[in-house]
């Protein structure tokens, strides 16, 4: 399917936060959405039998939540399918014919140091399009569109599309950097908003410096926002896990709301 979102599904309350959230952006970009239902197959080590029941399992949720998503498309046009391995590198391998990829997130809380096998970390340090990791639940009011300005090269990438959202959005623009990092490179915003349409020029864009880490920053940033942006470093061609950083780790385990991590090539 061309130009439209892929949607990992389980079936579960965050698995449908994040069609839902898939849905309605759907509808503003004028795209469809694909639901991928991966049945994981632990690597080889279950039976036939077991797995021929997991796939036949997999086919009902596929159709229930494809069901689900229909009734709350409104004209956005779905379908759903199923694949097997396992889910994240599945869906980072399905993932290049896509606009984005959504997934929920099933944390809940906020979390401090480090946790393991986090599947939001690894679908975002494997994909080769932006990741959207979609909370369970969602607090209102939410405003802006929140940015994280690093210092790694090419860091403008993923503020510039999170200012295509805010002007999209009709929201303004928080590009935040931490006292840790280097200053602002103005000359770099400048240069943002000169190469930006019309509509993108006429955001509101303020510029925060904040005293904490950068994920600190961002996911304090994240409970307030419609939508928080952070880019992720890698190479023209790459491919592969690519390391989140500390700073997209630390965002994505205490995110308050919806995320998108952007791959963004670094400049020569």
């Amino acid at each position: 399917m061309d130009a439209a979102i892929l949607v990992g599904i389980d079936g579960s309350v965050a698995s449908r936060s994040a069609v839902v959230w898939a849905l309605a952006r759907a509808e503003e970009l004028g795209v469809g959405v694909f639901l991928l239902n991966v049945v994981d197959d632990e690597w080889g080590t279950i039976s036939d039998r077991d797995l021929r029941e997991l796939r036949t399992d997999a086919e009902r949720l596929a159709v229930r939540e494809l069901a689900f998503a229909r009734e709350t498309a409104d004209g956005v046009p779905v379908s759903a399918g199923i694949d097997m391995g396992a889910p994240m590198i599945e869906l980072a391998a399905s993932a290049s014919a896509y606009e984005s990829v959504v997934i929920g997130s099933h944390k809940t809380g906020t979390f401090h140091g480090r946790a393991l096998g986090a599947r939001g970390l690894q679908l975002a340090a494997t994909a080769p399009v932006p990741v959207a990791v979609v909370a369970g639940s969602a607090r209102d009011p939410r405003s802006g569109i929140v940015a994280g300005a690093g210092n790694a090269p090419g860091w403008i990438g993923s503020v510039r599309y999170a200012l295509r959202e805010a002007s999209r959005l009709g929201e303004p623009l928080i590009v935040i950097r931490s006292d840790r990092d280097l200053p602002f490179d103005e000359r770099e915003l400048a240069r943002l908003l000169d190469a930006a349409d019309a509509e993108e020029q006429s955001v509101d864009i303020e510029l925060r410096r904040s005293t904490a880490p950068a994920g600190q920053a961002l996911a304090e940033a994240s409970r307030r926002a419609v939508l928080t942006v952070s880019g992720r470093p890698t190479e023209a061609g790459a491919r592969g896990f690519r390391p989140l950083g500390r700073t997209n780790s630390e965002l994505l385990l205490n995110a308050g709301g919806p995320v998108v991590i952007v791959p963004h090539v670094a400049a020569d």
